[in-house]
């Protein structure tokens, strides 16, 4: 197998990962304000963790989706340059 066969898996699963990362991300990042901001009595650890598992659960939902509009894109940019 050659690069070539699996381009296209390789690129859906890229974003899918990039997409899922993000949505950890800011999920571990933002809970912590938040549950600072509302005084929820969680420790902090506990709010990055949360934070991170629920923001990465909602972006992966919309991950495989967007994913694969992000290939159709690319293909067909690829297939049809634009003229100049």
């Amino acid at each position: 197998m050659n690069l070539r066969e699996i381009h296209w898996s390789l690129y859906f699963l890229f974003w899918v990962a990039v997409i899922a990362g993000t949505g950890a991300l800011l999920g571990a990042v933002l809970f912590p304000l938040t549950g600072w901001f509302f005084h929820t009595g969680f420790t902090p650890w506990q709010l990055v963790q949360n934070g991170g598992r629920i923001g990465g659960f909602y972006f992966l939902l919309w991950a495989p989706g967007t994913a694969v509009v992000l290939c159709v894109m690319r293909a067909y940019r690829r297939r049809h340059p634009a003229s100049q």
